[in-house]
């Protein structure tokens, strides 16, 4: 939709009044501005140029913004105004009567105009005055360059978290609140209880288990297999494939890809490709029960599956065990739209890890597929 804003709004403001040629471009300007910045920002990779070109774009966004602002106005500065419009309309109404006897019909059509342009422009400045731009969205993008420059590209963000968020921070709060003007105390209290409930579970959660592994080392350790059981009781669900995915031959558009040989053929990108190769050579040594060899010839000879998703099990930041759905689509689109490729955190080796990541680094799925 973004590619025919720009086009749309010029095409709409087109012509106008003299007085009206003014605002009509500052629109067009704060449109053009707006829709700068967002291109730049879905940027893959930047340099201090293009976050230059962004700051540039979002101060002349900025500059121009002002000329949407009676569109910023709210519940209360629109009854302020409609309050404002009808004491107007008695001061002409009153005007008009005490002056109908010396009005000829020329001076009362010229009083009548004179008077709504002034209502017109008195409505317009006392919404502008109640109107602002201070909400979340607005002042986000101020650190959006800085944001860049710290963590790199915006495109492996996601809102989704936030989004559900939305659902036990505000609107649950909500609905407990008796929905009258002072809701915003109502919802903060809310919300704090239930923050200081979760974290006296988690306490009481990890004093519980400092008191089992105090009292596991007051026992003897067993041996044998025994020792390599695992550390928590609890299994994470095998992944479950979504799909599967019909591709089709990019050399032989007739045919489906339905062997290794043809999916390597089929990946564009010669570093992708490599790392399809290796990873799936390192991943059949790893897995290989009879450690027996595989050839070139075997592997690329080897039937699979193509899939456009993948459900896991992850832990969530409460600690529960929550599902997940990780995209996949190769260099197919996703629903008409650009291609999806999620971004995942990968565990490079087994055991407990320590620092930020806990051992795990962010990749990029490429491929998905069963051999």
């Amino acid at each position: 939709m973004s590619r025919y804003l720009l086009g749309v709004v010029t095409q709409s403001l087109q012509g106008g009044s003299p007085a009206q040629r003014p605002i009509f471009n500052r629109a067009i300007e704060c449109t053009r501005a707006l829709l700068e910045f967002y291109m730049y920002a879905r940027y893959k990779s930047h340099d201090d140029a293009t976050l230059s070109y962004m700051e540039d774009a979002l101060c002349r966004f900025d500059t121009f913004k002002d000329v949407f602002l009676h569109g910023r106005a709210g519940k209360k500065a629109k009854a302020k105004a409609n309050a404002l419009r009808t004491e107007l309309v008695k001061k002409r109404k009153l005007d008009e009567e005490s002056n109908a006897e010396t009005w000829t019909p020329s001076k009362k059509r010229r009083e009548m105009n004179a008077w709504r342009d002034y209502i017109s422009h008195e409505i317009d400045v006392s919404k502008e005055l109640d109107a602002d731009f201070n909400f979340p969205k607005i002042h986000l993008m101020s650190h959006w360059v800085e944001q860049i420059r710290r963590y790199g590209a915006l495109q492996q963000y996601s809102a989704e978290r936030h989004e559900q968020a939305h659902k036990t921070n505000l609107k649950d709060s909500w609905n407990a609140s008796n929905h009258n003007l002072n809701y915003l105390p109502q919802v903060i209290t809310f919300q704090r209880g239930i923050l200081c409930f979760e974290i006296r579970e988690l306490n009481l959660q990890a004093l519980a288990q400092r008191r089992e592994n105090s009292a596991a080392t007051c026992k003897v350790l067993p041996s044998g297999a025994d020792l390599a059981a695992p550390l928590s009781s609890q299994s994470y669900v095998k992944p479950e494939f979504m799909g599967p995915q019909n591709r089709r031959d990019g050399m032989r558009p007739d045919t489906m890809i339905k062997d290794f040989r043809a999916l390597l053929d089929n990946t564009q990108d010669a570093t992708h490709r490599v790392t399809i190769y290796n990873g799936t050579r390192e991943f059949l040594k790893h897995k290989s029960h009879n450690k027996t060899y595989i050839s070139d010839e075997q592997l690329h000879a080897m039937e699979l599956c193509i899939y456009h998703g993948i459900k896991v099990q992850v832990e969530g930041l409460d600690g529960e065990r929550i599902s997940q759905i990780c995209r996949c689509t190769g260099s197919q689109s996703w629903r008409g739209g650009d291609r999806r490729n999620d971004w995942v955190c990968v565990k490079k080796r087994p055991g407990r890890c320590y620092g930020t990541l806990n051992g795990r680094l962010p990749w990029q799925l490429q491929q998905l597929f069963k051999i």
